[in-house]
């Protein structure tokens, strides 16, 4: 993996090839690149008082997620396909880049350090490979997604950071920073696409990358992103069929061929046993409910018919071999996200709607803006961007954070937790920034958002921990039932339950208290009866 990136980052050009000018227009766009990176990844996690806190309320529930994996394999917990939120699950999650930073705690590295130079170097990847994908105009279109959201400015009301009423938000700060395996996956991504276009073309003093070096970007994918993995099958497969016809089958054939047996393999390892319910269903209009066409409008703004008016350029005039294959490609990926929902969440389609979009934007730009006079340039990409930029900034305009968690409570956790194995499984209420979750521990239970995003049946599993954390009839039974020995009692719990017998304090033995909390161990309580 670590090879594949560097080769990516160092993709090569022929000694023929003219020098790629940066305009003025493209330095502004690295500089703001830079300015909101600095601000969103040295403030991804930081202390404030006696709290320790996320810049993004977006990041929340995710880094609380991403922060139990690396503390746990950093440590040496299991690996797939525990579920380490779901007592008896198995772990559908592409983990990648946690593994990443599990690695380097392991080296030595402080985790939140890892976090900031992990983020920071990707978004400077992430920024030159849009850059070579398709200038300024890709990476104005990465940085400012969004629809008409800027004119709750003329109402005098400044844009909610969190885009509570919008399903198309801020790719920098929804997707980019909270889902890490992004991090990886979108300059490798954008890499290949940089690569195969060329390729497609027989472009000889276009963008080169050693073969091994795309299967390994390539192949790869499944451990850091599914659904970069799904758009780049799709595209690696027309590549294929369009080569066929210009000759150029081979260089697209031969990495499919040599990617089949690592790719599958990953691919088992992340869904492995899994088998979710209305995974992909037929949705007609995604998440447009009742408000019909102007959920489009709202959300896409003028993106939409751009990108048609595109389709129809591409289609009735001569346009390159290559045109027509992006920009098929992404619209059938669009289109495919406006009528079919590919997880239980009809959010994570977005996931999928990156890669269409950013596919497709170079063309917007070559192919309708480019020979526009300056004032039509101009004025499309204001309204374009405009409402994107408002979100971006406020966003970023958090100047006191989100409390992720209280230090003190970290700390008497991990003190209470000491000579516990970081595999043992703790009963703890179901909470994304529960201390024991932020340290690494597995618990009977998580975020049920987690869990509904996933996929996952928690119900029978929610029932069982309420009838041992209750102290129900029954209790005892529960915790044979989810093979628990461990039950962690503290602010959370006697808030959610506050009426519980605790009836385990007559047989459990109390291993420690810290702050308030109790840990016990259940095992003298299940041997009974």
């Amino acid at each position: 993996l670590a090879a594949g990136a560097l080769a990516a980052l160092l993709t090569a050009r022929s000694a023929t090839a003219p020098p790629q000018r940066l305009t003025l227009a493209d330095a502004i766009l690295f500089a703001i690149f830079a300015l909101v990176s600095l601000r969103a990844f040295l403030w991804i996690l930081y202390p404030r008082g006696g709290d320790l806190n996320v810049l993004s309320p977006h990041n929340l529930g995710d880094m609380a997620l991403h922060l139990n994996l690396i503390q746990r394999w950093a440590q040496g917990g299991s690996f797939w396909p525990e579920n380490p939120f779901l007592a008896g699950a198995i772990f559908p999650y592409h983990a990648g880049m946690d593994w990443w930073n599990a690695l380097l705690a392991r080296a030595g590295v402080p985790v939140v350090e890892g976090l900031r130079w992990t983020g920071l170097l990707a978004a400077a990847a992430t920024a030159v490979a849009l850059w070579r994908w398709g200038r300024g105009f890709a990476m104005a279109a990465f940085l400012f997604a969004g629809g008409l959201g800027a004119l709750s400015l003329f109402s005098g009301a400044w844009p909610d950071g969190m885009e509570t009423d919008r399903a198309w938000k801020n790719l920098f700060l929804t997707m980019f920073v909270t889902q890490r395996g992004l991090l990886f996956s979108v300059p490798a991504a954008l890499v290949l696409m940089t690569v195969w276009r060329a390729q497609l073309e027989g472009d000889l003093e276009g963008p080169r990358l050693p073969l091994l070096a795309q299967v390994a970007l390539y192949a790869s994918m499944p451990l850091f992103n599914a659904p970069a993995f799904l758009f780049l099958s799709f595209l690696l497969a027309v590549c294929a069929m369009a080569g066929w016809t210009r000759g150029q089958l081979r260089p697209f054939l031969t990495v499919g061929l040599l990617s089949v047996i690592p790719a599958s393999w990953l691919v088992h390892l992340v869904t492995v046993g899994f088998s979710a319910p209305n995974t992909l269903r037929w949705a007609p209009g995604w998440m447009q409910e009742q408000q019909g066409w102007w959920f489009w409008a709202d959300n896409f703004g003028l993106f939409l018919p751009l990108a048609v008016a595109l389709g129809i350029v591409v289609w009735l005039r001569p346009t390159s071999l290559s045109t027509r294959v992006f920009v098929g490609t992404s619209l059938a990926t669009l289109l495919f996200c406006s009528f079919f929902q590919i997880a239980p969440w009809a959010w994570d389609n977005t996931k999928l709607i990156l890669w269409g979009y950013l596919a497709i934007s170079p063309f917007l730009w070559s192919e309708l803006l480019k020979n526009r006079s300056l004032w039509i340039r101009g004025a499309t990409c204001i309204v374009l961007f405009a409402s994107g930029a408002v979100s971006l900034v406020a966003g970023l305009d958090a100047r006191h954070g989100y409390q992720l968690a209280h230090r003190a409570e970290l700390a008497d956790t991990h003190h209470l937790l000491r000579r516990v194995s970081v595999n043992a499984r703790l009963a703890t209420a179901p909470s994304y920034e529960h201390p024991a979750l932020l340290l690494g521990q597995p618990v009977v239970m998580g975020h049920d958002g987690h869990l509904f995003s996933q996929g996952l049946a928690y119900a029978e599993t929610q029932q069982q921990l309420e009838t041992l954390m209750s102290g129900a009839p029954g209790w005892k039974n529960a915790a044979r039932q989810l093979r628990v020995h461990y039950l962690f009692w503290g602010r959370r719990e006697r808030e959610r339950w506050p009426a519980s017998a605790q009836p385990w304090k007559d047989c459990a033995q109390l291993l420690a208290t810290s702050g308030g909390n109790e840990l016990y161990l259940l095992t003298p309580c299940l041997l009974e009866d």
